[in-house]
């Protein structure tokens, strides 16, 4: 049996940042430390991780959503896994949030780590170290 897991991370810039850092091949290979190349279009190619993720573009948002098929190298996948990616603006920046479509329902918590691992947290790391310790005060206006 397949299900979908939903998982998400508060980065501290705008949404737009966030998608164009996962569309260019350049700096998705910065954030994940790992090499990609990436085709940002509708039917273009994604490959990333070194090569243990790859896929195609189904649907691209500017700024604010994007859909992929998606196959992880040794991973027990159904044959139309896919993610859905919204990214939406918040107070602080924005939540960036993943729906994993055709996970096997006995590896949830291996694929939630796994996520966790090799994208939430280092994107999230990425741009907080390019932000820096600044937050903007909210009060002065």
């Amino acid at each position: 049996m397949f299900v979908t897991i939903e998982m998400g991370v508060e980065i501290p810039v705008y949404p737009e940042r966030i998608y164009r850092a996962w569309l260019d091949s350049f700096e998705h290979s910065q954030f994940t430390q790992k090499s990609a190349r990436i085709e940002a279009r509708v039917g273009g190619a994604f490959w990333a991780l070194d090569g243990g993720v790859q896929g195609t573009f189904n649907c691209m948002v500017p700024h604010n959503y994007i859909a992929q098929n998606w196959q992880i190298r040794d991973e027990p996948l159904s044959a139309d896994s896919s993610i859905e990616i919204r990214i939406e603006p918040t107070c602080t920046g924005s939540l960036f949030r993943v729906w994993h479509h055709g996970v096997r329902a006995d590896s949830t918590r291996a694929m939630m780590h796994w996520w966790e691992t090799n994208y939430l947290r280092p994107l999230q790391a990425y741009f907080e170290a390019l932000v820096g310790e600044y937050i903007a005060d909210l009060s002065d206006g």
